[in-house]
C-alpha cells in the first residue's frame, strides 16, 4: 500500500524537482525550525501522558513519570520505524525493565487503539467544519455519533462477552483532550515549516493533517511515507507542491528523526526505577465494620486522610462502600481526598450504601444524595423473641422445629453438600449478584462464621456472616428449593444467640429495599423477591438505618447508580479458587476476619485492578 501511494505522489508531482525541494528546505527560516522543534516537543510531552493514563489505569505500579518517557519513547521509534505494535511494545518493555513483555503489549493495544479511534473521530469532526473535500465531508461528524454512543453504553455496560475491559468514560476523556492536543502540535510543527505565503488557514490544514496522519498510520510503512504525502497533496492542492514537499521533508527531520534518535539513546542504558525499594504503607487497624469482610472478594481497603475505606472499582465509578471500615468519621476534607484518589485512577468518586451522617457531610459539599436501602440491625443483647414484634418470628420458628429442622453452628465446612445447596439456588434464581454482595466461594467462606440447617440430616440451607470485634454481618443465604418454611429464619436466630453469648454487640441483616422512596426506586424494588427480602428481615423487629447513594451531582448521580446495578445484576465471572483443602474450619470467635485470611475468590477484570491494596492518598 505504501508502495503504491508513494509511486502516486510522484506521478502526481511531475515535474518537482528533488534539487528544488532541497533547495526550499534550506530556505526555511531559523524561526520556523524553532517554532517545528517547540511545537514537537511539546507534542511528545502530551503523547507520553497516554501511556501514564494507561500505566495507572492497568495497575502496572509504573510510575507516571516513567510511564510518560517509555511512551514518548515508544511512539517516536513506532511512528519512524512503522509496524507500531510490535515495534511500540518491545520499545516500552525495553525502556521500563520493571514491566513485563505481556503487560507492555497490552500497554501499546490500548494506547495504539484508542488513538486511532480519537483521531478518526477528531478527523472526521475537522472534515465537517472545514472546506476540504467533497460535499460530504460536511456530514462526515455525523457519522461519528453512532460508533460514540455505542461505545459509550458497551463502556458502561461491560458486557462478558467483550474479551477486555473498555477503558472508562473519565479515562477516554482525558485521551480525547490528549489526542486534540498531540495533534493540534504535530499540526502546527509542519504548517510552521511552509512559508509565510503559502500556509493555508490553520483549521483547514489541521483537517487535511489529521487525515494524512491516519493514512500514514493505519498503512504501517515507515513514517507513513507515501500515503502521508498522498493525502496530503491531494487535501491541500492550493498549497504549491514544492513548498509542500519541502515542508515534510522538514517535517520528518523534526517529527521523526531527530525524537527517534533521543529514544535510542534513551533506550541504549535504560534506567532503573530506584523508587521501587521497599517502603512502609500505613497499615490499617482493625476494621470497626463487619462488612470490610466483603473487600477479600469485592474491592479493596484503601487508607484515604486516615480513614479506612473499601473502595471497588465500577466500570466508571470508585464507589466507596458503606462508612468508613476504621478510623474516624468520614469528613469535608477526606471526601476531597477521596475524589482525589478517584480521580488518579481516572474514575468518578461515588459512595454507596453510606449512612446518614456520612451522607450529611457528602451533601454539605456540594455532593447529590439520594436514599437507596436500609440497613436492618439487631442487638443480639437486647433480642427476645416473647415481644408482639416478633411473633411473625415465632410463627416461623415453630414451623421450622416441626418440620425436624435442626441448626448447628459449621465446624469444618462440608463443602460439598453446601455447593450443591449454593449450585442449586444459582440455577433457580437466575444467578448471583455481585459487586456489594458476597458470592459463593469456599476460600472465601472459610473466613467468616457459618451456620447450617439439616432436615433428616440433609444439608438444606446456610447462612454465612462477617464478623468483627464487636459486630457481624449476614452475607450469603442459600437454601434447597424444598427448604421448610421458617428455616432461614432459625439460622439467623440461632446465629443472633451466639453473638449474645459470644458479646457481640450488633448483628447487621445487611441492606434492604426501602419501604418507600424515590418513585424509579419502589419499581426496581416492587418485585416478589424484593418484598420478600424486607419483610423477612423485619421478622426479627431490627432497627432499620437509612443508606444513601451519593455523587459530585446529578449527571454523576445517574452514572454511578447505572454502573453499581449492571455490576450488581452481572458481576463479573471469579478467579479460580485459591485451592484451599476441601474440607475447611470456618473463622471462630470475635476477631476481624480482616487480619486472617487474604484476599481470595476475586472477580476477574480485563483492565481494571483487583488485587488487595492500602494506599495513602497524597
Amino acid at each position: 500500500m505504501a508502495a503504491v501511494c508513494a509511486a502516486l505522489v510522484v506521478r502526481h508531482l511531475g515535474e518537482v524537482s528533488l534539487l528544488t525541494v532541497a533547495e526550499e528546505v534550506r530556505g526555511i527560516g531559523a524561526a520556523q525550525w524553532l517554532i517545528a522543534l517547540v511545537a514537537t516537543c511539546a507534542s511528545f510531552a502530551a503523547a507520553g501522558q497516554y501511556d501514564a493514563l494507561f500505566h495507572r489505569w492497568l495497575g502496572t505500579g509504573v510510575r507516571a513519570a516513567r510511564a510518560g518517557v517509555s511512551g514518548a519513547v515508544a511512539i517516536a521509534l513506532a511512528q519512524t520505524l512503522g509496524f507500531g505494535l510490535a515495534t511500540g511494545a518491545i520499545a516500552r518493555w525495553r525502556a521500563l525493565p520493571e514491566l513485563s513483555l505481556p503487560n507492555a503489549l497490552r500497554v501499546t493495544n490500548y494506547v495504539s487503539f484508542t488513538f486511532m479511534a480519537a483521531l478518526s473521530v477528531l478527523a472526521a469532526l475537522a472534515l465537517s467544519v472545514s472546506d476540504i473535500g467533497s460535499g460530504g465531508a460536511g456530514v462526515s461528524g455525523l457519522f461519528v455519533i453512532p460508533p460514540m454512543v455505542g461505545y459509550l453504553v458497551l463502556s458502561v455496560a461491560q458486557p462478558a462477552w467483550l474479551p477486555v475491559s473498555l477503558p472508562p468514560l473519565r479515562l477516554v476523556g482525558r485521551l480525547t483532550v490528549l489526542a486534540i492536543t498531540d495533534t493540534a502540535l504535530a499540526s502546527l510543527a509542519l504548517w510552521a515549516l511552509l512559508p509565510a505565503g503559502s500556509q493555508p488557514d490553520f483549521s483547514v490544514f489541521l483537517a487535511a493533517f489529521l487525515v494524512a496522519l491516519g493514512a500514514g498510520l493505519l498503512s504501517g510503512a515507515p513514517g507513513g511515507v507515501g500515503p502521508f504525502e498522498l493525502a496530503l497533496v491531494t487535501l491541500l492542492p492550493a498549497v504549491p507542491e514544492t513548498e509542500l514537499m519541502a515542508a515534510v521533508l522538514a517535517f520528518r527531520l523534526v517529527y521523526y528523526a531527530l525524537p527517534a534518535c533521543a529514544a535510542l539513546v534513551v533506550l541504549a542504558r535504560p534506567s532503573v526505577d530506584r523508587a521501587l525499594r521497599r517502603t512502609i504503607v500505613p497499615a490499617l487497624p482493625p476494621a470497626v465494620r463487619a462488612e470490610a469482610g466483603l473487600a477479600r472478594q469485592s474491592g479493596q481497603l484503601s487508607v484515604v486522610d486516615g480513614l479506612g475505606l473499601h473502595v471497588v472499582e465500577a466500570s466508571q465509578c470508585l464507589v466507596a462502600l458503606g462508612s468508613p471500615v476504621c478510623g474516624e468519621r468520614m469528613t469535608r476534607p477526606s471526601l476531597r481526598d477521596f475524589g482525589d484518589l478517584a480521580r488518579q485512577r481516572n474514575l468518578f468518586p461515588a459512595l454507596y450504601k453510606a449512612d446518614a451522617r456520612t451522607a450529611g457531610v457528602a451533601r454539605r459539599s456540594g455532593w447529590t444524595v439520594l436514599a437507596v436501602s436500609e440497613d436492618a440491625s439487631v442487638s443480639p443483647a437486647d433480642f427476645a423473641l416473647d415481644v408482639p414484634e416478633r411473633r411473625q418470628l415465632r410463627r416461623k420458628l415453630g414451623r421450622a422445629r416441626k418440620a425436624g429442622v435442626t441448626i448447628e453452628s459449621a465446624g469444618r465446612l462440608p463443602l460439598q453438600d453446601m455447593s450443591r445447596v449454593a449450585g442449586n439456588w444459582t440455577k433457580r434464581t437466575g444467578g448471583e449478584r455481585g459487586f456489594s454482595m458476597g458470592r459463593y466461594c469456599p476460600d472465601y467462606l472459610a473466613g467468616q462464621r457459618v451456620w447450617l440447617a439439616r432436615r433428616d440430616g440433609r444439608l438444606v440451607a446456610f447462612a454465612s456472616f462477617h464478623i468483627a470485634k464487636a459486630e457481624w454481618c449476614l452475607d450469603l443465604m442459600r437454601n434447597e428449593a424444598d427448604m421448610p418454611d421458617g428455616t432461614m429464619h432459625a439460622l439467623i436466630a440461632a446465629a443472633l444467640e451466639a453473638a449474645r453469648a459470644e458479646g457481640v454487640r450488633r448483628v447487621s441483616l445487611a441492606a434492604m429495599p426501602l419501604e418507600s422512596g424515590h418513585p424509579v426506586l419502589r419499581r426496581l424494588t416492587c418485585r416478589r423477591e424484593a418484598q420478600g427480602l424486607r419483610q423477612f428481615k423485619c421478622s426479627f423487629h431490627p432497627r432499620r438505618q437509612t443508606l444513601y447513594l451519593a455523587a459530585p451531582n446529578l449527571a454523576l448521580l445517574v452514572l454511578a447508580g447505572t454502573d453499581i446495578l449492571l455490576r450488581i445484576a452481572k458481576p463479573l465471572p471469579l478467579l479460580a479458587s485459591t485451592g484451599l483443602s476441601s474440607t475447611m474450619r470456618p473463622m471462630q470467635g470475635g476477631h476481624s476476619n480482616m487480619d486472617v485470611v487474604p484476599a481470595i475468590c476475586r472477580p476477574h477484570v480485563g483492565g481494571n485492578r483487583t488485587q488487595m491494596t492500602q494506599e495513602k492518598n497524597r
